[in-house]
C-alpha cells in the first residue's frame, strides 16, 4: 500500500530514500560473480531471490561490512540476524563457566 508520504516525493527521491540503486548495483555485481550458477535457472529468477533476500533480511549473511554498511535496511538486517544467533548468550550467561 503506498502512503500518502510516497505519492508526495518526486520518483527519483523515493528511490534514493530506499537505496534502491545500491540494491541494483550489487544485484548486478552478484549476478556477474554468478554467471555459471546463473545459467542453470535464470536471470528473472536470480532477482526474484535477490529482491526476496533483501525483504527477508537475508542478504548481509556472509558479506563484506562496507556492504553492511551501506543503508539502514543492510544494518537493522545485520542487527536481527545477529540477534537471532546470539540470543541464547545472553540468556545462558556465556555459556561457559570459570575454571575452578
Amino acid at each position: 500500500m503506498l502512503s500518502p508520504e510516497r505519492l508526495a516525493l518526486p520518483d527519483y527521491e523515493y528511490l534514493a530514500q530506499r537505496h534502491v540503486l545500491t540494491y541494483m548495483e550489487d544485484a548486478v555485481c552478484q549476478l556477474l560473480e554468478n554467471k555459471e550458477d546463473i545459467s542453470q535457472y535464470g536471470i528473472a529468477r536470480f532477482f526474484t531471490e535477490y529482491f526476496n533476500s533483501v525483504c527477508q533480511g537475508t542478504h548481509i549473511l556472509f558479506r563484506e561490512f562496507s556492504f553492511i554498511q551501506a543503508t539502514p535496511h543492510n544494518r537493522a538486517s545485520f542487527l536481527r540476524a545477529f540477534w537471532r544467533c546470539f540470543r541464547t548468550v545472553g540468556k545462558n550467561g556465556g555459556g561457559h563457566k570459570a575454571p575452578s
